[in-house]
């Protein structure tokens, strides 16, 4: 009998044990659960203060590239939008806003007539050069044409849906405009490493004409591809250099004024398709504001086209 009473004091004991570690669990658990859902509440509280910073810097960017718009003519590197600016203290927190035009790089869904039904043979040689320079095989600005091209008959290095259904994760050629730059990672022969390459140097949003003000060398070094340009020379890597040194000191007011560089380029501009390429001016802007607060940051992509002095946004994106 006294064997029976200490067992079940035993078990009484083991099942009081048992007991308190459950409440110590679960006391655990809701301190958790609570913890969690402060953070959550404190990160979207954060979340929102730094999405509405980023908006205040895409305000301000707005409101310098309306005031640059009434002072001249042109655009160059040299004015207030397109300098490195420190992060602008507003308040609460900071914003960190860049602003790029996007008239210095080459537009990809130019490389196709208007109609859709054949590519722009001179935009299409500019952007093999660019290809060229950049060390790209250049078959792939065929791949490009077709993607953007209304028909599916595939070019000599390009690509059309058949190829792209027989993929692993089958898709079809889009046969329209690109939306963004990322969309070119669908296309035939478009690696990561590609993309990296390339996305400093095309746009989809531009008038299509390069900025001589803003372009970097390896742009201005695929102007002056075409079968127009045989006659007029070439804009190699030293009158690039050329270019580039001059525009420091006396930036392009017109486009003919790149005659002044050297007697060559302006032989190139007065004979060749180049002056149907080129312009001082841009009204595309990519713009990136990161508004920051606590450690918490959001950025806002955007790219806005300027038209006298109204902005519109052709892009927006809070990442």
């Amino acid at each position: 009998m006294r064997r029976f009473r200490r067992n079940e004091r035993g078990i009484a004991l083991l099942v009081t044990l048992l007991v308190l570690v459950l409440i110590v669990a679960l006391v655990y658990e809701v301190f958790r659960l609570g913890t969690r859902a402060a953070q959550t509440g404190a990160y979207a509280r954060d979340s929102i203060r730094c999405a509405l910073l980023a908006e205040g810097g895409i305000g301000a960017a707005r409101v310098v590239l309306r005031m640059d718009a009434r002072n001249n003519d042109y655009d160059t590197l040299d004015e207030i939008w397109s300098r490195p600016a420190p992060p602008i203290d507003l308040g609460d927190g900071t914003a960190l806003v860049s602003v790029e035009d996007e008239e210095r790089k080459i537009n990809i869904n130019r490389l196709v007539l208007a109609n859709g039904n054949a590519p722009d043979e001179q935009r299409l040689a500019v952007f093999r050069r660019l290809l060229d320079t950049l060390g790209i095989d250049s078959s792939l600005a065929d791949a490009v044409v077709d993607w953007t091209d209304n028909d599916d008959t595939p070019r000599v290095g390009g690509a059309e849906s058949a190829y792209y259904l027989g993929l692993p994760y089958p898709y079809r050629a889009k046969n329209d405009l690109f939306d963004t730059v990322e969309e070119l990672r669908l296309v035939r022969g478009v690696t990561p490493e590609v993309l990296d390459k390339l996305r400093p140097y095309v746009t989809v949003h531009s008038s299509g004409k390069v900025n001589l003000n803003t372009a970097p060398r390896e742009v201005l070094m695929s102007l002056s591809a075409g079968k127009d340009a045989a006659d007029g020379g070439a804009i190699d890597a030293a009158a690039a250099d050329a270019i580039i040194a001059y525009r420091r000191d006396h930036p392009f007011t017109k486009p003919e004024d790149i005659g002044n560089v050297t007697p060559s380029l302006g032989n190139l501009y007065r004979t060749t398709r180049l002056r149907d390429l080129v312009d001082v001016r841009s009204t595309a802007f990519h713009i990136r504001s990161t508004g920051d607060f606590g450690g918490t940051a959001r950025t806002i992509d955007a790219i806005g086209i300027r038209s006298g002095n109204d902005i519109q946004w052709r892009f927006w994106r809070l990442e």
